[in-house]
């Protein structure tokens, strides 16, 4: 039976079943399938897709939600086990693919036009192991090997323990990671168009732009009438 196999019928969310599984966490530094390569090392730098519209205030910059599937089913990740620079392509891919299926509708869920991923906000897996409140001991966020599937061996959850934490405690321990994503700087897709630019401009972040966007090069690549 995986880690990942959880009671149906109950009440409580994914993520407070998996803290009461692994009480102490261990779990974390176990390999999950033949698939993944392994534990989430510490030092392992994790990719987190932004979206526009709903990580977003109206009037621009990133809200407190930017983490909050941590805090309920688990908040998805990639693992960049060789860098930035060997996975950013298939990261991008990844997260513009899922960011169309939202578009045009996918698994029962009504089609959301304005969906649009913007870019990779990167953080290392000790960073986010590393957060406490008010100078406590007990570890807030914990890091999970999540390849279990073949077609993504690199997938990583993010599950916050809230348990025994406040309503102002989770609120501020969402505001902390959002911060530390905003630090670190957003990776732009190279799959947006213009208006999609001016989304990554008004998250506020650190820009870490391509070199070109896709959609730009085809805008290059378009006959030009004679």
């Amino acid at each position: 039976m995986s880690f990942y196999d959880l009671d149906a019928s109950s009440k409580k969310t994914r993520t407070e079943q998996l803290v009461e599984k692994d009480a102490d966490g261990t779990k974390q530094f176990e390999k999950v399938s033949k698939h993944s390569p392994g534990p989430v090392k510490d030092e392992e730098l994790l990719a987190r897709s932004l979206e526009y519209p709903s990580k977003f205030h109206a009037q621009g910059g990133l809200n407190d939600s930017l983490f909050q599937d941590a805090f309920s089913h688990g908040a998805s990740a990639q693992r960049l086990v060789k860098g930035w620079e060997s996975h950013k392509s298939d990261v991008h891919f990844r997260f513009e693919a899922r960011a169309k299926a939202r578009r045009e509708g996918s698994c029962g869920k009504s089609a959301s036009p304005d969906f649009t991923y913007v870019g990779a906000l990167h953080m290392t897996a000790g960073e986010l192991r590393s957060f406490r409140l008010n100078g406590g001991i007990k570890a807030l966020v914990r890091v999970y090997d999540a390849g279990n599937d073949e077609s993504d061996p690199l997938h990583a959850e993010i599950i916050a323990d809230s348990s025994g934490l406040q309503k102002q405690q989770r609120h501020e321990l969402r505001v902390r990671l959002m911060t530390l994503a905003e630090q670190r700087g957003l990776h732009v897709s190279p799959h947006l168009d213009q208006e999609g630019l001016h989304r990554a401009e008004s998250s506020k972040c650190l820009l870490v732009r391509p070199s070109a966007t896709l959609w730009m090069k085809s805008q290059e690549d378009a006959p030009t009438s004679s």
